[in-house]
């Protein structure tokens, strides 16, 4: 187990760099970029030209944009990366420590950024899923309760609600996951991940088809909603909320106290953690 966090943060970033985020040419198709997003089990992908790294294309940029007079009516299969993806892009050249990584990611509200070698070439990144291995593993994080680090709901929503109203709320507050309450009972959660799976599925089956059985305006939370996210009390320890976060692999875990959702940890909690205990 890491005792320092310090220590932990002056380590070269290519040393804790993950290499599961997919690294792709920007122009390749959305369908093709989402296949291997989906067979990594991230939600994004490097994208390149020539060589060198031009963006960051995540589910948050695609249903950003997805929904915009241009693509509205398009196959998904179709439009390409280059037309989503997050540019300029930021990264983080490999031999920076990490905290240098950390900084950018706090400071642009990015949840992952990538590792890149001589001529921009990609080695890796560094995502929500590398900074919980790493807090984990950290004494601080067994002895700092959930509570202290965690981001609080701002709203939630039930399961009638649309989809398209969430997507909404996603954007307004800033969120990534919104907690889902029938009849005051918390029964799940619906985030960009179960989003994006609907707006995948809606815009393949529309390719070829005038008439559409459900609108997608009309799609409601009911037929995106995850059932059994991650969760922890506020009780619980930081290192145990990061371990749930890798069990489940999901983008957050969810914070309940006495059967109400309060809260969520994501990458950028434990991203402002880490910075927060940069000299313990």
């Amino acid at each position: 187990m890491t005792s320092s966090v310090a220590q932990l943060l002056s380590t070269p970033v290519e040393e804790v760099a993950g290499k599961e985020v997919p690294v792709l040419d920007k122009d390749f198709s959305l369908a093709e970029i989402l296949k291997a997003v989906e067979k990594a089990k991230i939600d994004r992908a490097f994208l390149t030209e020539g060589n060198s790294v031009r963006g960051v294309l995540t589910f948050r940029d695609i249903l950003d944009k997805i929904a915009t007079v241009r693509t509205k009516q398009a196959y998904i299969g179709g439009l390409h990366g280059s037309s989503f993806m997050n540019e300029p892009v930021k990264y983080v050249e490999a031999g920076r420590e990490l905290s240098h990584a950390l900084e950018t990611m706090a400071n642009g509200m990015f949840t992952s950024v990538p590792v890149v070698g001589a001529g921009g070439v990609v080695e890796g990144g560094i995502t929500r899923f590398e900074l919980a291995r790493l807090v984990k593993d950290l004494e601080i994080s067994q002895d700092t309760s959930v509570r202290d680090v965690m981001r609080t709901f701002l709203v939630s929503v039930n399961l009638q609600t649309r989809i398209l109203h969430v997507r909404q709320l996603l954007y307004e507050y800033d969120m990534s996951v919104i907690p889902v309450m029938d009849e005051g009972r918390f029964v799940g959660v619906v985030g960009l991940d179960e989003l994006m799976a609907i707006i995948k599925s809606f815009y393949n089956l529309a390719r070829g088809e005038p008439k559409r059985h459900t609108p997608l305006k009309y799609v409601i939370v009911a037929d995106a909603i995850r059932m059994r996210p991650p969760v922890v009390t506020p009780d619980a320890s930081l290192a145990e909320a990061a371990e749930k976060m890798l069990e489940k692999r999901y983008r957050a875990v969810v914070v309940v106290d006495s059967e109400k959702p309060v809260g969520f940890i994501s990458g950028l909690e434990l991203a402002n953690f880490l910075l927060t205990k940069k000299s313990s």
